[in-house]
């Protein structure tokens, strides 16, 4: 995975989340809503063949916080998330 930014402002930040579709951009989408600082989030892919899983994302916030920051936020909730799948896993196979 690859973060290209395009634009960064105060309070907005685009960006295009390269070699990643609609899987992942969309629970990132999804958990970026969570945050109460973000006042709008959202992501296109242009043409899904031409553009090869290019998700272009949009994130502004209240200027409470900055895009970066909510971003970290919710890689780590993703993260979070994850690691608790994988334990009740582990945990429901008995390792």
């Amino acid at each position: 995975m690859k973060i290209e930014v395009i634009k960064r402002e105060e309070n907005v930040i685009e960006f295009y989340l390269e070699g990643e579709d609609h899987t992942f951009a969309n629970l990132l989408n999804e958990v970026l809503h969570e945050n109460k600082h973000v006042t709008f989030a959202g992501y296109t892919i242009e043409h899904p063949v031409l553009m090869a899983r290019k998700p272009k994302f949009r994130i502004v916030t209240d200027g409470k916080v900055t895009p970066e920051k909510v971003l970290e936020e919710a890689a780590q909730k993703i993260f979070d998330r994850a690691r608790a799948v994988l334990d009740a896993w582990k945990a429901a196979v008995g390792e």
